[in-house]
């Protein structure tokens, strides 16, 4: 299942095993532990690091300005989320790491989501120790995904699907990275808030497409006659939620679909956008495994569309609606557009990434949500018409 937008057609496919190039550090400390991703990551990096040693031979004024500004590159309360503070900050001969925390929920049911930032004086080696970070991290299995022109700043994508975002400012290089718990809109304005201060808001550019989580890292939906991809591999057992897939339209456009459904458990994976659907799922007083997921598409490919409908028993819809929203379409992101709309005589919450691609339709149902995926507004609304 892709964590974001990667292609017009939004497809919803079981995970493969990711690429395991990074053994992540489990520390017994909690906190530690909480930074797991980050720590990961800093393994990366040795090359670039054997770079930055050679400012240590250096001297004077260059030195000492470039190393007060990394020092000095705590981003401003006023730039953060709301209710995200700043935790503590940790100095060293080149550079700080300073922790950004969350809002705690409210009945403590759910992790703290932090973040971690961290901002190193490179000197004028600072090109060179990015270029050394993405030839080191590419070297050992990871996922580079650019997120401005010329190598300044790109997503690192770990093998547990966890991303740490590196940009540079002049001399300095900056990174980020959460422990899995933090909304990627607010780890958006938390990166652009570190890159302010570190002179240069833009310097960090915007998160590109993410690869899939498959093992291809393909955006493919399939070859033609494989389904949607969430029918069981057993040939005995029948569809996981038969009632939900009932809902979906059985042809739009001419077009025969194939409905299929699963226990959303089964498809997630660990990428930042199916943890932070889990998470959120969680605070609602559910799992994953009672999650129900179903799908149609057309197995040719042919047709612009594809559906998805998901089911929470027992739980508010309207909440489940805001989750599928917030976290699986990251709708809240800067930039990103939601209206509302009247397509086949139902009202859909459009949602539109200004990228000049599909734009997704979201309707509310009696106890499910859909998801209509499309770049045809005459597909989304007979879709949209044959909902049931």
């Amino acid at each position: 299942m892709p964590p974001r937008r990667t292609s017009p057609r939004r497809t919803v496919t079981r995970p493969t095993v990711a690429y395991e190039a990074f053994e992540e550090v489990q520390p017994a400390d909690s906190r530690m532990q909480a930074a797991a991703p980050w720590i990961a990551v800093v393994a990366l990096i040795v090359a670039a690091v054997a770079v930055g040693f050679t400012l240590t031979s250096r001297g004077g004024d260059d030195l000492a300005a470039c190393r007060s500004a990394a020092w000095s590159a705590i981003p401003d309360p006023h730039d953060l989320p709301a209710s995200w503070t700043l935790g503590s900050t940790d100095m060293n001969a080149n550079g700080m790491t300073v922790s950004v925390m969350g809002p705690a929920s409210a009945d403590g049911t759910t992790a703290q989501p932090v973040a971690y930032a961290s901002v190193t004086c490179y000197g004028s080696s600072a090109a060179s120790a990015m270029r050394a970070n993405r030839d080191a991290a590419e070297a050992a299995g990871a996922r580079i995904v650019d997120r401005a022109a010329g190598g300044d700043a790109y997503d690192v994508i770990a093998s547990s699907g966890s991303i740490t975002t590196l940009f540079r400012v002049g001399n300095l290089v900056g990174q980020l990275a959460d422990a899995g718990t933090a909304d990627p809109a607010d780890l958006a304005k938390i990166t652009a808030a570190v890159a302010t201060a570190m002179g240069d808001k833009a310097a960090a550019g915007k998160a590109g497409p993410v690869p899939s989580v498959s093992a291809s890292g393909s955006d493919d939906t399939g070859a033609a006659g494989e389904g949607c991809g969430l029918a069981s591999t057993d040939p005995s057992a029948g569809p996981t939620a038969p009632d939900l897939e009932a809902k979906l339209p059985t042809d739009v456009a001419g077009t025969p679909l194939t409905r299929e459904s699963a226990s959303a458990d089964t498809v997630f994976g660990t990428d930042p956008n199916g943890r932070a659907l889990a998470a959120r799922i969680r605070s609602l007083g559910a799992t994953l495994a009672d999650l129900q997921l179903a799908q149609a598409c057309d197995e040719t490919h042919q047709l612009d569309l594809s559906i998805a409908a998901f089911r929470l028993p027992g739980k508010d819809v309207t909440k489940l609606r805001e989750t599928i929203v917030e976290t699986w379409l990251s709708a809240n992101a800067a930039g990103v557009k939601q209206t509302q709309v009247t397509l086949g005589g139902k009202k859909l919450i459009k949602i539109d990434y200004g990228d000049g691609g599909a734009l997704d339709y979201v309707y509310t149902g009696s106890d499910y949500v859909t998801v209509i995926d499309t770049t045809d507004p005459d597909v989304a609304t007979e879709a949209a018409s044959k909902i049931k």
